[in-house]
């Protein structure tokens, strides 16, 4: 092996992590021969722990023989080295380098401790950082391999994103200055497909502008009609819709933006309690940006009480004269509800559709006391899965499922903390 490798760790033999399988430990070190046999018998749960193990060496294994060839020059070699693809080699490229730049974290790999995708996240954070950033978060080796090695991949790009707004506070930056410098568009083409992919990474001001132009057009362009090519399935029809809305967009078409909507919720259900206000935004955001957005917004307070809208601005019952609820119709819902009206779903106001409890097509009405917000998930059990839902006067929701399993919930609650 090239000294490219920060390790004492020998190809044949790999440091593991502290599960002992039978006769597969050897004091500190570990037979690959005796993790493969070690895969093939005992409880499942053994098993599975030995073909983890397996993996991060294997893996450890093929950094280390990237970083050899990158050391030797002949890095090109690799794309006709096996069956993976130009991209998959590019990405073992990305993860390698960063394995070079956090030794710890590659001995960790070997061992068995972490997973390539503690590599992966790392090398994304890499990615966003400056270079000052990227110095101090990787000077940071104890806390780096303290964070991989005691925590799941996910939870250790959640500890990632911690560190990262940590280091740009450091540097003066305030959360969303941090997000407006993480903004990214990215394409790829999906070979099995040959449709093309594009991820929009967007800070949370530009996101609330962009959904709202997207939603727009949406509406404007299929709230009466529905494309003939368009799926069945409600989750890939609302992706559907929105693909080819923007799309719509980038001819010019859709409609006009429209203004920001802010909703003040006076939730008098609670004495003295505080109002709150509906930016449409999940993230905080600093004041000065606050004040810009309020100053280009429509602004609406809504009072609630016990489930019930006192006031309103506009329309609230519109009977039997549309399906469709109207702008007002959903600022007041917006204002009981943050998110679907289903418990512990946790899919956002903006992300649901307004369901008539009291079904359209039998006959019910388009009016406040009758709609509820639903995401398109919950609102395909409602219509397709046999799910019934029953909203009392005071939007106490009661749920039957088809195998007999009844949850009610007391009215919506919107007031500040």
């Amino acid at each position: 092996m090239s000294d490219v490798l920060v390790s004492d760790v020998l190809v044949s033999d790999v440091l593991v992590s502290d599960v002992t399988m039978g006769d597969v430990a050897m004091g500190d070190v570990v037979d690959p021969t005796a993790l493969v046999a070690a895969a093939s018998e005992g409880s499942p749960i053994s098993r599975l722990v030995a073909v983890d193990q397996l993996g991060a060496w294997c893996e450890a294994i093929r950094l280390a023989c990237v970083l050899e060839l990158e050391a030797r020059g002949e890095a090109g070699q690799l794309d006709g080295s096996s069956s993976r693809t130009p991209h998959e080699n590019e990405a073992l490229r990305r993860r390698a380098r960063v394995a070079q730049e956090s030794p710890d974290l590659l001995s960790a790999l070997q061992r068995g401790a972490t997973t390539p995708a503690h590599l992966d996240h790392l090398a994304a954070t890499l990615r966003r950082l400056d270079a000052p950033q990227r110095t101090d978060l990787l000077a940071q080796g104890a806390r780096l391999l303290a964070a991989a090695t005691s925590t799941h991949a996910n939870e250790f790009a959640r500890w990632l994103r911690e560190e990262e707004r940590r280091l740009g506070r450091r540097a003066g930056m305030d959360t969303l200055e941090q997000q407006r410098r993480s903004v990214r568009m990215r394409g790829r083409t999906d070979r099995a497909t040959g449709m093309r992919v594009y991820t929009l990474t967007l800070d949370p001001v530009s996101g609330l502008s962009f959904d709202g132009r997207l939603d727009a057009a949406t509406e404007s362009l299929f709230h009466d009609r529905t494309p003939s090519s368009c799926p069945a399935d409600p989750i890939e029809r609302q992706g559907f819709l929105r693909a080819h809305a923007l799309l719509e967009l980038l001819n010019g078409k859709g409609g006009r933006p429209g203004r920001p909507e802010v909703v003040v919720v006076l939730d008098t259900t609670v004495p003295d309690g505080p109002p709150h206000v509906d930016w449409g935004l999940s993230v905080e955001i600093p004041e000065r940006v606050l004040f810009e957005l309020w100053g280009r917004a429509d602004v609406y307070a809504v009072v609630v009480r016990n489930g019930v809208v006192i006031h309103a601005p506009g329309t609230l019952n519109l009977g039997r004269l549309t399906r469709l609820a109207n702008r007002a119709q959903r600022r007041a819902l917006r204002a009981l509800y943050s998110r679907c009206a289903v418990p512990g779903c946790d899919t956002s106001f903006d992300r649901c559709k307004i369901h008539h409890a009291h079904w359209w097509r039998h006959g019910g009405f388009t009016d406040l006391c009758n709609l509820l917000p639903l995401c398109v998930r919950h609102h395909h059990l409602v219509h397709e899965g046999g799910w019934q839902l029953t909203l009392a006067p005071d939007r106490s929701l009661t749920i039957r499922q088809p195998h007999g399993r009844v949850v009610t919930t007391g009215p919506p609650r919107r007031w500040a903390p």
